[in-house]
């Protein structure tokens, strides 16, 4: 067996590195944004390369309990990658106001605000009043 972290990591740094170039592209193009195709394209490339990163690190964990041994990863691999998962799933930093938020949090309040957005420009600006959400400044 070969060392089953490298390659997926690879994989997934190339994919969020296209990602990254076309937005910076279109954010710096006059064009109306065109970023969906983008990123379902990097989501699935993330999601296929994690599914199989997990596939291999399982087949690891299995030759560990068989054997008691295995020496296709290291064991600071694995360790930077507990810590790197725990990072992503669970990490908070400070906002604006103090407040904490979670990159998993930030992602669903984005989700909540641009599917308002996009229902208030369908449907008119009828009770917009409930959809206002100051996240800039704090009122007194």
């Amino acid at each position: 067996m070969h060392n089953p972290i490298r390659p997926y990591l690879y994989e997934i740094g190339k994919a969020l590195g296209n990602l990254g170039y076309e937005l910076c592209q279109q954010a710096n193009a006059p064009e109306p944004l065109n970023i969906h195709g983008q990123v379902k394209q990097a989501v699935d490339n993330l999601c296929y390369n994690l599914h199989n990163l997990s596939a291999d690190l399982d087949a690891y964990r299995f030759d560990l309990i068989k054997n008691a041994e295995c020496e296709d990863a290291s064991q600071k691999d694995i360790e930077t990658i507990t810590v790197a998962m725990q990072h992503l799933l669970h990490n908070s930093t400070d906002t604006h106001n103090g407040k904490r938020t979670t990159l998993a949090g930030e992602l669903h309040k984005l989700d909540y605000i641009v599917s308002s957005i996009y229902r208030l420009m369908a449907h008119g600006a009828v009770g917009r009043q409930e959809y206002i959400f100051d996240k800039i400044t704090e009122h007194e």
